[in-house]
């Protein structure tokens, strides 16, 4: 849609274009009832069960819109068909594979076909996260469609997901391709000779390319980003990724050196002299840097303006919602759901920055939960409330209490530990 000028903005701020009504209204067809469309919208949330019309299901979705009414020219299209008839609801959520077959049947054949999954695994061998309506991905794949950058930055507290999205966004744009996905990670001991150019020690040869007696010499030699930029020369109608992850662990401007000025997009393909060799070199338009950062920690460098002006910034909050649908997939425990979800809420309340969701991805068991406390939070918020000894042990105590297991109203189906 944005390729088709439907749509316009940067980052995450989306505007309709007046190019997207008259598309809009050619893709719906004559026998578009909007009742179809609030059964499509509705039927994965689900809807209040004192809604039993269509005129109540229509007002739950303007207040849900926070709207009292739809503005011109949508209100004429979105109204209610006479005479037709408030259908049989349902109480139980159905499970997903009958969502699937209910309303995707034709989807639902394409997965089922062998063929065509051998090939998708072929293509992509490991399992990625994110899909073609993924709006990190769209962000990502905008901007390179129109040009506006080729360096994008992932932003967020631990554990909501910025490496595994990175790495995801790098095997989606390059189709698979392991070779046009470099990956790094920056520390403090990082440096422009590092990630540049610098010398570096090798043996000692003569002209027959024998060893010498002086044992050790230093040759000047391009390192990974000139060496990666170079392969994604010789191959410019394919997209190369460049994956920093943790950024702001490293000194970006002494890492960086001259090259910081470059990575922006209007200077690709400029030449510029490198600071040590005296070299001229170009960064091409097809390679894309994609880094990770916590700005919340106690890093060796600051996200200043002469960093984030030359990245498209992206915020990973923590995701309540993802994390109980994911867990609502793997069939998760009712019990053992609530209070994980309970868990996570009090610590997004507890650490300043929040408290990333994935922590809590492979939790199946109360066991499993005791377990994301004990080894991963439970030191790091003595730490967050080291002032606050008195907030530190009534969090403690109530956290404890979620993970208490009563072996006997568990085993009677009543464990639900007042929750």
């Amino acid at each position: 849609m944005r390729q088709r000028g439907e749509l316009e903005g940067e980052k995450a701020t989306v505007r309709l274009t007046s190019e997207f009504q008259p598309a809009f209204e050619s893709a719906i067809p004559d026998t578009f009832q909007f009742e179809d469309f609030l059964v499509w919208l509705f039927a994965f949330s689900g809807f209040p069960n004192p809604i039993d019309s269509w005129m109540k299901l229509y007002i739950h979705l303007l207040s849900t819109l926070e709207l009292d009414v739809f503005k011109e020219p949508y209100l004429n299209r979105f109204r209610l068909s006479e005479g037709r008839e408030w259908p049989h609801t349902l109480q139980d959520r159905p499970s997903n594979d009958i969502y699937l077959e209910e309303l995707a049947p034709r989807l639902a054949e394409a997965l089922s076909d062998e063929t065509l999954v051998s090939e998708t695994r072929e293509r992509f061998p490991r399992e990625t996260i994110v899909n073609p309506d993924d709006p990190i991905l769209g962000i990502v794949s905008d901007a390179i469609a129109k040009n506006t950058s080729r360096s994008f930055l992932l932003a967020g507290p631990p554990g909501t997901g910025k490496t595994r999205y990175a790495h995801d966004i790098a095997t989606v744009l390059t189709d698979g391709d392991e070779t046009r996905v470099l990956f790094l990670q920056f520390h403090p001991g990082m440096g422009y000779d590092d990630f540049v150019e610098g010398f570096r020690p090798a043996v000692a040869t003569d002209e027959q390319g024998e060893n010498t007696s002086i044992g050790v010499t230093y040759i000047l030699d391009r390192r990974h980003l000139l060496k990666f930029a170079d392969k994604a020369q010789n191959d410019p109608d394919k997209l190369y990724i460049l994956v920093i992850d943790e950024i702001n662990r490293g000194d970006v401007v002494r890492i960086f050196g001259e090259l910081l000025t470059y990575v922006e997009l209007d200077y690709r393909d400029k030449e510029f002299t490198l600071a040590i060799s005296g070299t001229t070199t170009a960064l091409p338009r097809n390679l894309v840097i994609l880094a990770t950062a916590n700005p919340f920690d106690r890093s060796v460098t600051d996200l200043d303006d002469a960093l984030l002006r030359r990245f498209i910034v992206i915020m990973m909050e923590p995701d309540r919602t993802f994390l109980e649908g994911y867990l609502n997939e793997k069939e998760v425990d009712t019990r053992v759901l609530s209070r994980t979800l309970r868990m996570f809420d009090i610590l997004m309340n507890a650490f300043p920055a929040g408290f990333g969701h994935t922590n809590f991805l492979n939790v199946r068991t109360i066991e499993d939960l005791a377990e994301v406390w004990t080894g991963r939070v439970q030191l790091g918020l003595q730490r967050t409330l080291f002032h606050n000894r008195q907030r530190f042990e009534d969090i403690r105590k109530e956290i404890e209490q979620l993970i208490e297991i009563d072996e006997e109203a568990e085993a009677a189906g009543d464990d639900d530990n007042g929750l």
